[in-house]
């Protein structure tokens, strides 16, 4: 698979899209998030989340709470939030605008935009979760919100190249969540002005993937270009250290950090894997290959 061809895919991802019970086979992987216990994460998919733990793989909710789910997210207090659209039995709107669960996704409530915006990609500053910015595939626009995701303000920017909803992925400084950096087609783009303005920050590689190892200044980032594999940054990504992950024919989307240790990290790729290091990169393990699970979790380096 070349690179542009890859890029497509990752496109793709972005634009398509009680009980529990057992799963033999997911589609897509739309979010990728460690439980605040640590013993056990979550995969945002196609239809609905997945808990994995060392019981294995199992859907959450009945089926008319198995949505859609992008840009999913588990805020510090245990609630989860997201966007996407809604399961076929479900009577939400379409797009589901901001919904959030506060009982581990066995249900969703909207809270924001109901009906308006899908937001493919959402993140949340880790030191103040208050501010919150969203990517609108509908509209191809970005939204911004002060208050946790309850009011949102539509960013009208300048200077990102291309189409806003083509933005792979976004973050923000940790201590000023004015300052975001943009993985997009042409490269990364920085703001320092909360979106508005955009300047070419580094032009030979594409992010498909950020976060932070917890709240530190340590940032992961996915590359594709000139840097490929899982990188590691302490200065915003002025410069960057290998993570010893580089994936032929797929790209990592999303990253999770454990939240009590930091050498073990969780990433999900455009090809439906899910891959784990629980030293920081040196090795790596293959939890799920191409949409079917491989093996369950087993926390505290327990294989």
């Amino acid at each position: 698979m070349n690179k542009r061809i890859l890029i497509i895919a990752i496109l793709f991802l972005l634009t398509a899209c009680g009980e529990s019970d057992h799963v033999e086979s997911f589609m897509h992987v739309h979010g990728l998030e460690f439980d605040h216990s640590g013993d056990r994460f979550y995969v945002a998919t196609h239809h609905g989340l997945i808990d994995v733990s060392e019981k294995g793989w199992y859907k959450v909710g009945k089926d008319e709470e198995q949505h859609d789910l992008m840009g999913f997210t588990i805020l510090q207090d245990g609630k989860m939030i997201s966007s996407g659209h809604p399961s076929h039995k479900s009577d939400l709107e379409n797009p589901l605008g901001v919904i959030v669960s506060e009982d581990k996704g066995e249900s969703w409530t909207p809270i924001a935009l109901h009906g308006e915006v899908d937001f493919h990609v959402l993140h949340v500053n880790k030191r103040n979760e208050n501010i919150m910015y969203g990517i609108d595939s509908y509209h191809s626009e970005l939204y911004k919100s002060v208050d946790g995701g309850d009011q949102w303000d539509q960013v009208v920017t300048e200077g990102l190249p291309g189409s806003v909803g083509e933005v792979y992925a976004l973050t923000t400084r940790l201590e000023n969540p004015d300052v975001l950096l943009a993985g997009t087609e042409f490269g990364l783009f920085i703001s320092e002005d909360g979106g508005l303005k955009w300047d070419e920050y580094q032009k030979d590689f594409i992010a498909t993937a950020f976060e932070y190892v917890n709240e530190s200044e340590l940032l992961l980032a996915y590359f594709i270009g000139e840097k490929e594999g899982l990188h590691v940054s302490d200065d915003f990504g002025q410069t960057w250290v290998s993570m010893n992950l580089q994936l032929e024919e797929d790209a990592v989307t999303y990253i999770s950090v454990h939240p009590f240790n930091d050498d073990e990290i969780i990433v999900g790729t455009v090809q439906q894997s899910v891959y784990r290091t629980t030293d920081l990169g040196r090795n790596w393990e293959v939890l799920a290959t191409e949409g079917e699970p491989n093996q369950a979790y087993h926390p505290n380096n327990e294989t």
